[in-house]
């Protein structure tokens, strides 16, 4: 077998080069220095379909790299199957996080639709909302002075955070998401979305958008509705949003669901922790500006019930239309109760 030059082999390195030779070799049981064809899909035919790639798909791949019609993968060739394999790399991490969210029995509608997915728009929604949220974090942790704390600096003249005497400024109804209280909840709040939301955003795209801001937003509603004097910020309405969707879809799916017992266990010790933390700093710690953790439940109440309606399903059944009415008239209902009880006391007051 002639050992080509890096260049030539369209390896980035030597050390990429030797493992292509090795594998080369491997694959190459009779040593005359050609694989046949057959036994090249029959090798990668198990790691296809987590690379996106259908059977024929790999078939065709395979005819396009034996030019010369032989039924034979010489080593040049094979270096440009390799050269062709690695940008498939981020179809591989595609799919990856799928499987992350997607239960075993709807994977082929799920997969089918992420073969024609070419990452435009790609899902970044997370990433920059994350990138913002720090960016503002460190901006009034240096503004304040106080240094980095688990319980500070609450920033209350901030015109993003959510302050209960200036309802009238409605953006703060969206806006409280990008004020976070302490390096706890900053970096919860950025690592949860991040691991939940990315998944989901490249599976659903937009409509994860919709679902995560749906939270934000029944989270202020709820907070100004039961606890209408406490400051709110962090975008835990989002995350909880999230976490309800990841939840739903695991206890719905449970059986079908990939380690469902150490995902609902991971699920409940991060639901459970934050709730805790966030408990504590709203009844236990002693300041006139307290953090309300109500939004919390409208976050989660978003996730359940608005993650019906929103997200992608590849696979409806006749069922799910009803649920999917139950879902959307009980989310309208619990946004026209929110906005009732905030309005109903001024309406009494005059």
């Amino acid at each position: 077998m002639h050992i080509k030059g890096l260049q030539e082999m369209m390896c980035e390195s030597q050390s990429e080069c030797t493992s292509w030779i090795r594998l080369f070799r491997a694959f190459d049981l009779d040593h005359d220095g050609y694989i046949p064809t057959t036994d090249l899909k029959r090798a990668i035919r198990d790691s296809a379909f987590s690379f996106g790639l259908n059977p024929d798909e790999v078939v065709t791949m395979i005819a396009n790299i034996d030019q010369n019609g032989d039924k034979l993968i010489d080593f040049s060739e094979f270096c440009t199957l390799m050269s062709r394999v690695k940008h498939l790399r981020l179809r591989h991490l595609m799919f990856r996080a799928a499987q992350f969210v997607v239960p075993r029995s709807k994977r082929t509608e799920h997969f089918d639709y992420l073969q024609k997915y070419k990452c435009c728009p790609p899902p970044l929604f997370m990433v920059i909302i994350s990138i913002i949220q720090v960016a503002i974090y460190i901006y009034y942790t240096a503004e304040s002075g106080e240094g980095i704390s688990i319980t500070g600096p609450v920033p209350t003249k901030s015109p993003l955070i959510f302050n209960p005497y200036r309802k009238d400024e409605v953006w703060r109804f969206i806006t409280y998401m990008f004020i976070h209280i302490g390096i706890y909840h900053i970096t919860y709040n950025v690592l949860t979305q991040l691991l939940l939301g990315l998944p989901l955003e490249l599976v659903h795209q937009w409509r994860v958008i919709v679902v995560y801001l749906a939270g934000v937003l029944s989270g202020s509603l709820l907070v100004s509705a039961v606890d209408p004097h406490v400051f709110l910020a962090g975008a835990s309405g989002g995350v909880y949003a999230l976490l309800a969707a990841h939840l739903a879809e695991l206890i719905m799916n449970w059986r079908e669901m990939e380690f469902n017992w150490i995902r609902a266990i991971i699920l409940v010790i991060l639901i459970g922790a934050d709730t805790a933390v966030s408990v504590y700093q709203r009844y236990f710690v002693d300041r006139v500006d307290r953090v309300s953790y109500v939004s919390h439940i409208g976050g989660f109440v978003a996730g359940i019930l608005l993650g019906v309606v929103i997200l992608r399903n590849f696979r409806r059944h006749k069922w799910e239309a009803r649920l999917w009415w139950a879902s959307l008239v009980a989310f309208v209902f619990f946004i026209v109760i929110c906005i009732v009880l905030i309005i109903a006391p001024d309406m009494l007051s005059f």
